[in-house]
């Protein structure tokens, strides 16, 4: 009989990018807050000597106070970092047909840029965390606004 192969559960990621689109606030049917952010992220790489450079996008769900001080505070162009873990999730479109899309569930939203707006909780040049939230363990897929 073969060792069982031990491997760590990590699904972890640390991403930071700029938003791709103004911010649309949603609710669940019971109220919780959401939003979906898609981030423009680059990567450099060399390639027969010469540097280039790919642009890559992912979305981004965002639960509860932190998806409504995002609604509130960014706008596209906004650059953040977050911290979340990766989740595969299925869905049916509107011509009927199973999708399946892999995006970031945020546990932690950095605003990289200071606006006159914010509160003064996000003033001086300490990126400061938004929020954290644990009330998205209580929502489905199906619960999920778009």
């Amino acid at each position: 009989m073969a060792k069982e192969l031990r491997l760590p559960r990590v699904n972890s990621i640390i991403i930071s990018g700029r938003l791709t689109r103004d911010i649309e606030l949603r609710y669940t049917p019971n109220g919780t807050p959401v939003v979906k952010l898609s981030l423009a992220f680059d990567r450099s790489y060399q390639k027969d000597g010469e540097w280039q450079q790919e642009t890559s996008y992912i979305d981004i769900v965002v639960w509860s106070k932190r998806a409504e001080q995002c609604a509130e505070f960014l706008h596209k162009g906004s650059p953040i970092l977050v911290e979340g873990y990766l989740k595969t999730r299925t869905y049916v479109d509107k011509d009927n047909q199973n999708r399946k899309i892999t995006e970031i569930v945020a546990n932690k939203v950095n605003f990289l840029e200071r606006a006159e707006t914010q509160p003064s909780e996000f003033e001086g040049t300490q990126e400061k965390e938004i929020v954290k939230n644990d009330s998205a363990k209580d929502v489905t897929d199906d619960d999920v606004p778009f």
